[in-house]
């Protein structure tokens, strides 16, 4: 395959993936509108944005079998075909369950894709130029859910919550009829089973955990009854997979402890990136006052400079290796982390978006070299099941982490002091991912990979 086919190829993959992962936090801004136009709590309105990315991590698991059954042009078209049904239920009401299901529809799709085109991504290039793809590649995971929650308020100041679906239905249109046009099949079909216990015992497991956090504080007893049988139901699937000759999610690839610290590192970045995103626009909008335009504006410069950020870090890491970006990134986060504690009702706009920008660029930093190192040394053919963990559990970090947080910040009679202790929680979760990459980078980072590791 010739470069401008390859280069073709990742430009349609990388652009729809953008789409599918903007759309993920692009009810950000608008959830406190919506949850008042819908007469619905924040707390269920946060599902929107919570179960969109608890269901792509949900779905996850599947696409490596998937990826392997199916030719990459049948991968592609279908999963489009799906978002762009989910994309056409959403608006149809104002009953929220028929919203969310549209919503949850489109995560299904979107699960499957950004595997797929992770997977695609390294295999469609040399491994020389890993670290420069996988910039890219974090650069949409990074970027689009960035950039999500300022497009959501643009558009909220203008039109109502239904432009959200309507905006993104042309692209995906324009995606498909592209990937029709131009996709090729770079990938051969492979006798492969999926096990269907596996997949309604992580589906039930995790979903099951994952609700029963937003229900504690209504019932207890519920939710208690949720958690056991969903911890019941992943302990079973876990064991499954040991079992398998085909599992579902390779877990013996956690006896890598290379590839277990990068996993969990990502983990802690994914939700930190969430938790702030999802808390900013709460404190912009009912604690400062202002309109959700303006809580978009405010972490506009940081979705850039998260952009601009992840494919110059994915070159540094190219010549250099994984030792400074970790250690930079994790220093960004600490520094940070502090202004989140000082801020009143009374806070400048401009110091919140300056603070945000920091962080942003952190996270960035971070979460291209992590994802990258998390796959560094392993063979190509776990290179599928290694991105199918590194996504599904980036997802249900990141939706754990919107759920447990809104609902924190809701705890306190004041919203600002909910804030403040959803950020300490956040905190924890900073100083806990900069130990592991400080005890990572000095057992493997001393050297660019492929001279050390």
């Amino acid at each position: 395959m010739n470069a401008k086919k390859r280069n073709l190829i990742a430009i349609i993959l990388l652009v729809t993936a953008f789409v599918a992962l903007l759309n993920q936090t692009l009810m950000i801004t608008a959830l406190p509108v919506m949850a008042k136009t819908l007469h619905i709590s924040l707390n269920l309105a946060q599902w929107l944005t919570a179960g969109y990315v608890l269901t792509v991590g949900l779905i996850t698991p599947i696409s490596a079998n998937l990826i392997e059954k199916f030719t990459s042009r049948q991968i592609f078209l279908s999963i489009v075909l799906v978002f762009i049904l989910g994309t056409l239920i959403g608006p149809l009401t104002n009953n929220f369950a028929i919203i969310l299901l549209g919503r949850l529809i489109q995560a299904a799709a979107g699960g499957v894709l950004v595997t797929f085109v992770m997977v695609s991504m390294i295999s469609l290039y040399a491994p020389e130029q890993r670290g420069l793809v996988m910039g890219y590649v974090s650069l949409v995971i990074s970027a689009g859910p960035a950039i999500g929650p300022t497009l959501s308020g643009l558009i909220m100041n203008f039109y109502p919550w239904q432009a959200l679906f309507y905006l993104i239905l042309p692209i995906m249109i324009l995606a498909f009829i592209a990937g029709w046009l131009w996709l090729p099949n770079y990938t051969e079909k492979h006798a492969t089973t999926i096990d269907v216990r596996s997949v309604i015992s992580s589906i039930l497991g995790i979903g099951l955990i994952m609700s029963s956090i937003s229900i504690f504080a209504q019932n207890v007893l519920l939710a208690s009854a949720m958690l056991v049988i969903g911890i019941i139901a992943t302990l079973y699937f876990i064991r499954r997979q040991f079992n398998l000759k085909t599992p579902l999610l390779d877990l013996n690839l956690f006896k890598q402890p290379s590839f277990s610290m990068m996993i969990v590192s990502l983990m802690l970045i994914f939700a930190i990136l969430m938790g702030t995103e999802a808390l900013i626009p709460v404190y912009v909008e009912n604690v400062l006052h202002h309109s959700s335009l303006i809580a978009g504006l405010v972490m506009l410069p940081g979705a850039f400079a998260n952009a601009i950020t992840a494919p110059i870090v994915g070159r540094f890491y190219d010549r250099y290796g994984v030792k400074w970006p970790l250690l930079i990134g994790s220093g960004l986060l600490v520094v940070s982390s502090l202004p989140f504690f000082w801020m009143t009702a009374q806070t400048s706009l401009w110091w919140l978006g300056f603070v945000y920008i920091v962080r942003m660029i952190g996270v960035s930093m971070m979460l291209s070299t992590v994802t990258t190192e998390s796959l560094s040394d392993l063979p190509l053919k776990s290179i599928g099941y290694g991105t199918a963990l590194n996504n599904t559990l980036r997802q249900i970090s990141g939706s754990a982490a919107n759920t447990i947080l809104i609902m924190v910040s809701l705890i306190p009679a004041q919203l600002l002091s909910g804030y403040r202790l959803s950020m300490g929680i956040i905190f924890v979760g900073v100083i806990l991912v900069t130990v592991i990459v400080a005890i990572y980078v000095m057992k493997y980072g001393k050297e660019p990979h492929g001279t050390s590791n």
